[in-house]
């Protein structure tokens, strides 16, 4: 019988089809540890791969801010990004793209062995991670998980010793919640390993760099996103002065654990400031109406999702009195969260619960929202006609690709966590297996037709595919402007209609209601 709990007494996240199909042969055939300063990606490769992921952000995400509240992470020595885990593979893509290092990744065994995506993450030299929730359920024996572990961690450990850059996500697993869960202690490991490593042999010490990523809906196509790099956590020394030599030597040595308990609980209260940890989704909108309504006392409208999460945390932090603790999930410090208990955060969340039923957000709060949007509508008007012509280009180019990623997330019987992650993946993968057959299929077949007949055909398949690649990307820049800007128009009108329907008075009155309490809190 599987088990379905950890030590803790936590329940096991959900394995996938093929997170359960674990071919331990294979995985020892694979697995090639590397304690150098080499890259381990494949020469050429991952420019790549940042090119697909460029891709695969732009089809899924309608705006990714970037938010800095220490150095920029590229400046620095080797860093260790930490982050929750809300969005699967959209997570670590967002931090990728923004950090300009090589790096080294460690993760789920299946994307090492998987038949596709193995393919990808064996080029990117792909470290693989046997998780609890595989060795409790006697998916994998604990001395090989172990051993297999030990070297994807050193080969991570070595790597940022050499001022790389690498993801873990200390949750082990993608989930739903507005917290984070309890946190793995492999990330500090390593990362203390690595800081060990780095001053055995002289170089700078690397960092573990909490990173807040806030979706507007991690489970929504064309959601919109804030990432936040945080201040970076410098690494102690570890009381064995003979650690690092330990490692140098190519054994995996476990930190002392109360340094990694001290390091990990200070990952936990900065990872947990930058992300909603809220008990749930309606206290969320609550304070995230709160932050709108405080930012109108103050003269402001907010009229970014950045401006949104920064604004609706501070209400948080404030009703806190903190801004250094986790309070919800289990990670949560026990004390009782008057941000959420308050009798303002429950007329808020009443607020915001009848504007959710309406279909709007909390930036229907503010009067200007109600008002008509008539230079988006005259935006519109303008593009509608160019995104006629471009809507060809991007169907050839771009419609395959997009199809799969429509039907997988919507047949896929997996978690609603990962539905962003399977349109995604198509439309990453297309772009360097479809598209360029599509393309050339495209000249071949236009060349057929008769057109360009006075030229060679072979002369103008490497001269017009490139060209039609280009049209198709600006076609797609240009239709995903439309999109935002017809989602605009779109709440605005649903804002317009309901500002006038009876059921608003009460709600405008309930927001007045609201800016007096919080202006008796200034």
């Amino acid at each position: 019988m599987e088990e379905e709990v950890d030590h803790r007494g936590d329940e096991l996240p959900p394995l996938t089809k093929r997170s359960r199909n674990i071919n331990l042969e294979r995985i020892l055939k694979l697995h090639k540890p590397d304690f150098s300063d080499a890259h381990l990606t494949t020469t050429g490769f991952w420019p790549i791969i940042r090119t697909m992921m460029g891709y695969g952000h732009d089809h899924v995400m309608s705006r990714t801010w970037y938010h800095y509240h220490g150095e920029d992470p590229n400046n620095g020595p080797g860093a260790l990004a930490v982050a929750w885990h809300t969005a699967g593979l959209i997570d670590p893509l967002l931090i990728v793209l923004k950090i300009n290092k090589p790096f080294v990744f460690a993760g789920r065994q299946d994307i090492l062995t998987g038949p596709i995506i193995g393919w990808w993450g064996r080029r990117m030299g792909v470290q693989p991670l046997l998780r609890q929730a595989e060795r409790l359920r006697g998916f994998v024996d604990d001395e090989t998980a172990t051993r297999v572990n030990s070297a994807s961690m050193l080969t991570v450990a070595s790597k940022l010793a050499h001022g790389q850059a690498s993801i873990l996500l200390p949750e082990g697993h993608s989930h739903s919640e507005w917290y984070i869960h309890r946190l793995r202690t492999g990330p500090v490991r390593s990362a203390l390993n690595a800081a060990a490593l780095a001053r055995e042999i002289g170089n700078d010490v690397p960092v573990i760099l909490p990173v807040g990523l806030t979706f507007r809906d991690p489970h929504a196509w064309f959601s919109d996103a804030l990432v936040e790099f945080g201040e970076p956590i410098q690494l102690p020394e570890l009381p064995d002065k003979n650690h690092g030599a330990k490692l140098l030597a190519g054994d995996w040595v476990e930190p002392d654990k109360e340094t990694t308990i001290a390091v990990r609980d200070e990952m936990r209260d900065r990872l947990g400031y930058l992300t909603p940890d809220a008990p749930d989704i309606d206290t969320w909108r609550a304070w995230l109406l709160l932050g709108h309504i405080t930012a109108k006392l103050d003269g402001k409208r907010l009229t970014t999702w950045k401006q949104e999460v920064l604004h609706g945390r501070a209400f948080r932090d404030q009703m806190r009195g903190t801004s250094n603790k986790v309070w919800q999930g289990p990670e949560g410090c026990g004390e009782e969260d008057l941000a959420s208990t308050s009798k303002l955060s429950e007329r808020a969340r009443k607020a915001a619960n009848t504007l959710h039923d309406m279909g709007l957000d909390a930036r229907a709060s503010h009067p200007d929202s109600a008002k008509i949007n008539w230079k988006n509508i005259a935006l519109a008007l303008v593009l509608m006609p160019l995104v006629a012509v471009a809507l060809p280009f991007i169907i050839v180019g771009n419609g395959l690709q997009a199809l799969v990623g429509v039907t997988i997330a919507k047949f896929n019987s997996e978690a609603v966590d990962k539905k962003t992650t399977f349109h995604m993946m198509p439309m990453m993968l297309g772009t360097v297996l479809f598209r360029p057959l599509i393309h050339v299929g495209t000249v071949l077949i236009l060349l057929r037709m008769g057109y360009f007949s006075e030229y060679s055909a072979y002369a103008m398949v490497p001269i017009l595919t490139p060209i039609l690649w280009l049209i198709t990307d600006a076609s797609a820049f240009l239709c995903r402007c439309f999109l935002r800007i017809s989602g605009g128009i779109k709440r605005n009108s649903r804002t317009y209609f309901a500002s006038r329907s009876k059921g608003w008075v009460s709600l405008r009155a309930e927001f007045d209601e609201l800016s007096k309490m919080l202006g008796a809190l200034k």
